[in-house]
């Protein structure tokens, strides 16, 4: 079939009038992470062919809002790199939140204060070293925090969470992701080893010489 023309209709799409306010743009680099709210306009295009051979290009475009769903700070997701409105790097680290337009209004958000546990007793006597704050933790060592003790993951790299403020044990959104709660305790971890009691000194009475002998002297000889 001849094709007589091609026609060019740049085709904005309807934004309903109820549709929700747009986040700010995306940003490459931005500080993004699970949670993190954002819009992206998504353009389409497709042709059509009319029975006169007319083809026509349609550009259609969406501004929706996304919500990000990769990594529990900025320096463990995806988002900061992966663009929504591109298809692929979208499926991978967020989720479309449907079609916006507008400003979407500012919401005061007050973290929920994390609770903190109250396990039963630890069945170990004693409680570890205190966790600390940017320490440095191998998958399965234990710490003390608040009265209750906590086992550093095994999982592959969470180990390199356990010393960061972001994963306190207990006391932030993410503990969980890196540390395992075994129970409350007290006092402390009694050393491992045989500890030997200390005993005074024996000693063996000598026969009386009429008095100590002479005085002990670097630089003579003796003679056994």
């Amino acid at each position: 079939m001849l094709i007589k023309s091609a026609a060019l209709a740049i085709l904005t799409a309807a934004i309903p009038a109820n549709g929700a306010g747009c986040h700010p743009t995306w940003s490459s680099g931005s500080d993004y992470f699970t949670g993190s709210l954002v819009s992206a306009t998504i353009t389409k295009k497709s042709t059509s062919t009319a029975s006169d051979g007319t083809v026509t290009e349609t550009t259609t475009s969406q501004t929706k809002n996304f919500k990000c769903t990769s990594g529990s700070q900025s320096s463990l997701s995806h988002c900061p790199n992966y663009d929504p409105s591109n298809a692929v790097q979208q499926a991978a680290a967020w989720s479309d939140q449907g079609v916006c337009s507008g400003t979407a209004t500012a919401a005061l958000t007050t973290q929920a204060p994390t609770t903190k546990p109250s396990p039963s007793r630890w069945t170990n006597e004693g409680c570890p070293e205190a966790w600390t704050s940017d320490g440095s933790y191998e998958g399965g060592d234990l710490v003390e925090l608040d009265g209750n003790v906590y086992s550093c993951s095994t999982a592959t790299g969470a180990n390199l969470w356990c010393g960061l403020e972001a994963y306190k044990p207990g006391d932030s959104v993410h503990w969980e992701q890196a540390w395992k709660l075994l129970g409350s305790c007290d006092g402390t971890i009694r050393p491992t080893g045989t500890i030997r009691p200390t005993t005074s000194p024996a000693y063996s009475s000598l026969e009386d010489h009429n008095g100590c002998p002479v005085e002990f002297d670097a630089s003579a000889t003796y003679e056994a």
